[in-house]
């Protein structure tokens, strides 16, 4: 696989008496070409030449098992060894000198897409190995680079193919900072095929962890008083055509994301979106003390009541159809037509938030506070659902 040779390209180089070098040499060279954006053009052989001069470095002394770094360099790696020591001497370049700040960070994730895509100087995949700890924070930039490209590609600077480079690294990543950025991605970018790679696991964070389930934040569950209270009025028909009406024409939407937080309890991080613009982020951390219950719904959630409300009103219409054409009144005629909207807005309310995401497998789940705090997201897979209040139950 291109990853274990990639990995054994770096070990091998690790122990080469001039890696130190090398990665100088390397480093000079990614930044050339990250600053003048040429990769698809001659090899800078002329400039290997210098550079390698300048550093003290001969041809023979920088023959690798894996081809002379110099060779790959100046012309190109031209077969899998050659192209695995590209991948290495990057990765080494990077660990020579690493970013000190955000700033750099930033910085480095836009150059580090743009040469993996554009040069065979990769060292996305090796960049766990290359920082250790310290590539979490550099994962975070790479993910922020892919969001703020995905929200507005024209501003961003990054393609779409340095876009999926970026999303197959975080996928692929052993760090766990890597796999939470990648399974929050996956909830929030609006390329399809982007949240794909982003939602294909490519490494273990650990047995017991859990990834970040994505959704969207719903209203929470009513009781049968209020759900009553709410036919009865008229509301439960007009605010489902309400949410319907900005979804569809205004774009209106509540993506979010629950993880468990890394010092324990729930972290719900969401965000308003309106005509494609982001209004409002939300953040909202329930430490575990704090969470007095955490539920999901069941397949058909309030099956039971709704059948009840719905039969209720269906035969009150009945019955007072009946009696209308009995007496011949004007105000029951009324109150049958009052009682046909209540019946409507039960069924549409029950379509809506219980028929259509039972027959697709989502569920909603809720988190209750200790203070009375209610965070309900719906839309989400069962299955992801069950993992986290497992682990959650765990902590």
């Amino acid at each position: 696989m291109e990853a274990d040779a990639d990995a054994r390209a770096y070990e091998a180089l690790s122990k080469h008496p001039r890696l130190a070098v090398l990665a100088t040499l390397t480093r000079a060279l990614m930044k050339t070409a990250a600053e003048t954006r040429k990769g698809d053009g001659e090899p800078p052989t002329g400039r290997v030449t210098d550079l390698a001069t300048e550093l003290g470095v001969t041809h023979d002394e920088a023959t690798t098992p894996f081809g002379n770094a110099l060779d790959v360099l100046s012309r190109g790696p031209e077969d899998d060894a050659e192209r695995a020591l590209a991948c290495a001497l990057a990765a080494h370049a990077v660990a020579n000198e690493p970013p000190k700040d955000r700033d750099e960070e930033d910085r480095l994730s836009g150059d580090l897409l743009w040469l993996a895509t554009h040069t065979p100087l990769d060292a996305t995949g090796l960049l766990d190995r290359a920082l250790g700890e310290a590539a979490t924070s550099l994962w975070d930039a790479v993910a922020d680079r892919i969001r703020r490209a995905d929200q507005a590609p024209a501003k961003a600077g990054v393609g779409r193919g340095e876009r999926l480079l970026g999303a197959v690294a975080l996928a692929a990543s052993t760090s766990r900072g890597a796999l939470r950025q990648a399974a929050t991605l996956a909830g929030e970018v609006r390329d399809r095929k982007l949240a794909r790679v982003l939602a294909q696991r490519g490494g273990d964070a650990g047995s017991d962890a859990v990834e970040p389930v994505p959704g969207e934040l719903v209203p929470a569950p009513r009781g049968p008083l209020a759900t009553g209270l709410l036919a009865v009025t008229g509301l439960l028909v007009l605010l489902p055509t309400v949410r319907l009406v900005g979804r569809v024409a205004l774009g209106y939407r509540r993506p979010a994301v629950v993880s468990i937080a890394d010092e324990g309890g729930v972290r719900v991080k969401s965000r308003t979106e309106l005509l494609g613009r982001t209004l409002r982020d939300r953040d909202v951390l329930v430490p575990r003390a704090a969470l007095q219950r955490a539920t999901r719904d069941v397949r058909y959630p309030s099956l039971a009541m709704y059948t009840g409300l719905l039969a209720l009103a269906v035969g009150s219409y009945l019955g007072v159809a009946a009696f209308v054409d009995g007496v011949r009144a004007a105000s029951p005629s009324l109150l049958a037509t009052g009682l046909a909207i209540v019946a409507l807005g039960l069924g549409l309310d029950f379509v809506l938030g219980s028929l259509v995401p039972g027959l697709r497998g989502r569920c909603r789940v809720l988190f209750v506070s200790r203070d009375g705090v209610r965070l309900c997201v719906g839309g989400v897979e069962a299955k992801r659902a069950d993992a986290l209040l497992a682990r959650l139950a765990r902590s």
